[in-house]
């Protein structure tokens, strides 16, 4: 995921107004990302609030990031961009809820009031506890151990990431970062055991006796007593199989879960999120497509339609069929009409200027974050309010573009004017010249701007 700076300065409603109006494709999956980098594990805390477990958290959280991006891709939601957090929050309970339903008899969600927009010093807290805990259980571990735990982890790596950090292939990458996972949470587990559990177990007692743990040195909880406490837990023949300490754990850890499950999922969320982003515009791009298609080949048909009919071909009823040509025709000039200025625009502006020579079309294309005031006709030109972009000028007409920055541009270098004036080139917040025919001029802040944007290809 992105972890340029520019991201990071950007306040919420800045990141959803770069996904509306992006310049190119990148810029949009890079505020995405961002978005999710964000708060990813506030999702992740919604959904272990109500589902806890590993699992089902880590799948619940996924489609719920695929839900939000399909949203906010298409422009509506979220209504109050400044909320951001809360409502992403939503979308994961509304997700944890379906999920629940979906399988039909496993129980009623757990009875949990809390979200992830709970006193943010008693989450702070809590994290702090659990990340003292976690580290604790790691040095039980071996060396080797260690390392995998401080970069999957402390770090968050994962996939190819981790295979680098590594110098591993990505399958044992894989594998040890799911070995790692599970290692963490049992240990975990234990240490809660040895902290809380000695009065509900006899035999859990004479374990942490003979180990000298008194729960107030950590440094007592050593690998010998992490693993005996695993066996005493354990369901093999030369294990304990202590059933009493099996519940004990699980009500201890539902305390920790809404901490402790985003901190142990975030590596692997980190690394899919980026491909759920893609995957998701990718079907969106792959929809637009086919609708410009299906609109080509409808007016395609329409004129196949209105083909004159073979003479040779006889009708018996030839007032019917006057009236139906006629139909016919009438329909295929308004579909012309409306349609054929989008897909053909540069055919209509010509045939337009040879019609009307006393109108010029002016079209200004602008990136997000930037507004142009054009003069002399009063207008604001922005991404959003593109009516205003596309200005329909008497000939002859001297115009004044004054570009502005506004509160979510990333750039403070200077301003390029692609196409004033007559195609040139020229710098400055300001750009004035007589358009002769249609024209289209471009803003373009100071780094590396697509030429199809410029184009017209937004």
């Amino acid at each position: 995921m992105t972890n340029d700076q520019r991201w990071n300065r950007l306040s919420d409603a800045g990141l959803v107004e770069r996904v509306r109006n992006p310049i190119d494709r990148a810029e949009r999956e890079a505020a995405l990302e961002e978005i999710f980098l964000r708060y990813h594990k506030a999702i992740s805390t919604v959904c272990a609030y109500r589902l806890d477990d590993l699992d089902r958290v880590k799948d619940v959280v996924q489609i719920a990031v695929e839900v939000a991006t399909r949203e906010l891709i298409g422009g509506d939601n979220p209504r109050e961009p400044d909320n951001l957090r809360a409502w992403l929050c939503g979308i994961a309970r509304n997700r944890c809820l379906q999920d629940h339903r979906s399988r039909g008899k496993e129980g009623p969600l757990p009875l949990k009031t809390l979200t992830a927009d709970d006193d943010e010093e008693d989450r702070v807290r809590r994290t702090d506890e659990v990340n003292r805990m976690l580290d604790i259980v790691a040095t039980t571990f071996t060396r080797h151990q260690r390392r995998i735990y401080q970069f999957n982890i402390r770090q968050e790596l994962h996939g190819k990431a981790l295979a680098n950090a590594l110098s591993i292939s990505t399958k044992n990458a894989y594998k040890f970062a799911y070995d790692n996972k599970i290692r963490v949470d049992e240990g975990f587990g234990a240490l809660l055991l040895a902290k809380h559990g000695r009065p509900h177990c006899a035999q859990l007692a004479r374990i942490l006796d003979r180990a000298g743990w008194d729960g107030e040195h950590d440094e007592r909880f050593t690998r010998i007593l992490r693993q005996r406490i695993l066996r005493h837990l354990g369901t093999c023949r030369t294990c304990d199989s202590c059933g009493i300490c099996d519940q004990q754990q699980t009500r201890l850890k539902m305390r920790y879960s809404p901490v402790l499950i985003p901190i142990l999922i975030a590596p692997e969320l980190i690394e899919k999120i980026p491909e759920i982003i893609r995957r998701v515009l990718d079907e969106d791009e792959r929809e637009r497509t086919d609708k410009r298609d299906g609109v080509r080949a409808a007016a395609a048909g329409a004129v196949l339609v209105g083909a004159k009919p073979d003479p040779e071909i006889k009708n018996d009823n030839g007032v019917l069929d006057w009236f139906s040509n006629l139909a016919k025709a009438v329909f295929v000039i308004v579909l012309v009409a409306t349609v054929g200025p989008k897909l053909f625009p540069t055919v209509f502006d010509k045939l337009q200027n040879k019609t009307n020579t006393a109108a010029v079309r002016l079209e200004i294309l602008v990136p997000g974050g930037y507004q142009v005031y054009v003069a002399p006709t009063g207008v604001t030109c922005t991404p959003v309010s593109r009516k205003n972009c596309d200005l329909q000028l008497r000939h002859g007409t001297r115009v004044t573009l004054t570009a502005h920055r506004g509160e979510y541009a990333l750039y403070d270098g200077p301003l390029t004017w692609m196409g004033c004036p007559s195609g040139a080139s020229s710098s400055g917040n300001s750009c004035t010249f007589v358009p002769n025919g249609s024209a289209r001029v471009c803003l373009i802040a100071d780094y590396p701007m697509p030429l199809d944007w410029c184009r017209g290809k937004r």
